[in-house]
C-alpha cells in the first residue's frame, strides 16, 4: 500500500497525470480534413447542426447509397447514433465514403458534445 502511494505521488509530480483533450481539439484532429462546422460542405458534408438532423440531408452533398437509404428511413443523428457511426462507419453503413473512425469512447463523446454546441 505504501509503495502504491509513493508511486502515485511520483507519477503526479512527474506530470504523468491523464490529460483531457477538448472535443474541439479532437474534431480538429479527426474530422476537419473533410468536415466543417460552418454551413459549407467540404469533402464531407457540413456538420453544423448535425445532432438531431436527419441522416443524409445536407443539400448539395453526394451521400453514399447506404446513408441515402438511412435518411429515406427517417433516421436521425442523435448522440447514440453518432457514437455507433464514429466507432466504425463502414460497419454501421457498408459502402459509406467516410474512412475515419474514432476508437476511444471518451473521444467520441467529446466530439459529439462539441458538435452539439451552437
Amino acid at each position: 500500500m505504501k509503495a502504491a502511494l509513493i508511486l502515485a505521488g511520483l507519477l503526479a509530480a512527474s506530470g504523468a497525470q491523464a490529460q483531457t483533450v477538448s472535443g474541439e481539439d479532437l474534431f480538429e484532429r479527426h474530422c476537419v480534413s473533410c468536415h466543417e462546422v460552418t454551413a459549407a460542405n467540404g469533402q464531407g458534408p457540413s456538420l453544423k447542426g448535425v445532432v438531431g438532423r436527419k441522416v443524409a440531408s445536407v443539400a448539395g452533398f453526394a451521400y453514399s447509397p447506404a446513408l441515402k437509404a438511412a435518411g429515406a428511413k427517417g433516421l436521425r443523428w442523435d448522440a447514440a447514433h453518432l457514437d455507433r457511426f464514429l466507432s466504425d462507419p463502414s460497419k454501421l453503413y457498408p459502402g459509406t465514403y467516410m474512412p475515419q473512425s474514432v476508437s476511444k469512447p471518451e473521444n467520441r463523446a467529446a466530439i459529439i458534445a462539441y458538435l452539439k454546441t451552437p
